[in-house]
């Protein structure tokens, strides 16, 4: 799990671009192992297309790195909500409430029932594990199909009238998901605040 926060937080936070050019903005804790050669540079973190920041709303500007976020919790679970906050999703809400791609590159929709997913070539987990198809085909394979790790089954967000659906790898970088009618929850269902998360590490 700390190894899928860090992934969400990345496509949001570090891919920070201005609009004069790629002058990204490099993570100063991180200095010191960049500097050691224990780590790569930012743009060699990056992935080949970079989610960058549209600044759509009202008062937004780059961000600096530093200051403190406090939290009340009731447990350690509650660590959850990090993602919430950072809020990378593999789509989310623009300024207009469209739906947009974040952590994808890009998506199409055919007949409100075919989803074909692009993935940002290049991109991580942060560990420096590619971050493939290969984690979507592990988590519907492996996880939500297995009943000693899913007793009930994919998630009804994934299910159209009881059906479950054809889940296609095309590339490392892209895949589909398709149903014989219309599903009006699955791109929605990854987008909220308690999202639905339809990849794993798969190594």
């Amino acid at each position: 799990m700390r190894r899928l926060l860090a992934l969400l937080i990345l496509a949001l936070g570090v891919a920070n671009a201005f609009a004069q050019g790629p002058a990204y903005q490099e993570v100063p804790s991180l200095a010191d192992k960049i500097a050691k050669g224990d780590l790569p540079p930012i743009e060699q973190r990056l992935p080949e297309t970079p989610a960058i920041a549209a600044f759509q709303w009202p008062g937004q500007v780059p961000g600096q790195y530093g200051g403190e976020l406090d939290m009340l919790m009731s447990s350690a679970k509650d660590t959850r909500y990090l993602v919430v906050y950072g809020y990378a999703r593999l789509v989310g809400y623009d300024s207009k409430y469209q739906l947009v791609p974040d952590i994808l590159e890009s998506f199409e929709v055919e007949e409100g029932r075919i989803f074909t997913l692009h993935l940002r070539k290049g991109h991580k987990w942060s560990d420096g594990t590619p971050f493939t198809t290969e984690d979507f085909r592990y988590y519907w394979e492996d996880v939500a199909n297995n009943p000693d790790l899913s007793p009930l089954g994919p998630p009804r967000e994934l299910l159209v009238d009881g059906e479950a659906p054809k889940v296609e790898v095309i590339d490392e970088a892209t895949l589909r998901y398709s149903w014989s009618k219309p599903n009006a929850e699955f791109l929605p269902a990854p987008a909220r605040a308690d999202c639905l998360f339809i990849f794993r590490p798969s190594n």
